[in-house]
């Protein structure tokens, strides 16, 4: 994948305010499990232009799904491509506080499903390496974060569980506001999930 190493870096490294990128993370290090994310350390003299810019300066990776990760302690750029591969753009000279979760409306439910599906896939990651006390450990998070804020009442025990409960409430929110989300992200997580599929994923 040296490709992809030297793409999402160049693509990224050529906006006039970055004044470096670094291949970084697990992968850089070689201590990945077959599904990690690919991480790239971003520096930039002006933090604040790469952000308005990163939507335009990753558009040739064909993303399904982009974001900014709302719950980290620095600005990352997420990237999901089909695969599903994920890229990530860390800003780790830069800080931020833990967004608020957003309430679903017809303005925020897109973004919404982004954080869900992207947090699905992590989840997935995690349960095909054996990392269960990490998805024991999240499956809350996303229950505060996502499905409560949407009206959901009871946590889910299972990441089986989480998609069955989002997707319902989702797909009703949808026939509320009358919109249409795109399902190419959706569909190509699950298609990931199923194929990386443990028990207790």
């Amino acid at each position: 994948m040296e490709d992809l190493v030297a793409r999402a870096s160049r693509l990224v490294a050529a906006h006039p305010a970055v004044t470096g990128v670094e291949f970084a993370g697990s992968r850089s290090r070689g201590t990945h499990d077959e599904l990690s994310d690919w991480d790239f350390a971003v520096e930039t003299s002006d933090f604040d232009a790469v952000a308005r810019d990163m939507p335009s300066l990753v558009a040739p990776l064909e993303p399904l799904g982009q974001q900014w990760e709302p719950l980290g302690h620095f600005p990352a750029y997420q990237v999901l491509m089909r695969g599903p591969t994920k890229v990530e753009y860390l800003f780790l000279n830069e800080t931020q506080s833990a967004m608020p979760s957003m309430r679903p409306s017809p303005d925020t439910l897109a973004a919404i499903n982004t954080h869900f599906w992207d947090w699905i896939w992590w989840l997935t990651t995690k349960a095909s390496a054996g990392h269960h006390d990490l998805v024991t450990e999240h499956m809350p998070q996303l229950y505060s974060h996502v499905l409560r804020p949407m009206g959901i009442t009871v946590p889910p025990d299972s990441i089986d569980a989480a998609i069955a409960d989002f997707v319902g409430r989702r797909d009703a929110l949808e026939r509320e506001y009358g919109i249409s989300l795109p399902r190419a992200l959706e569909h190509e997580v699950l298609e990931g999930k199923q194929r990386v599929q443990r028990p207790n994923c």
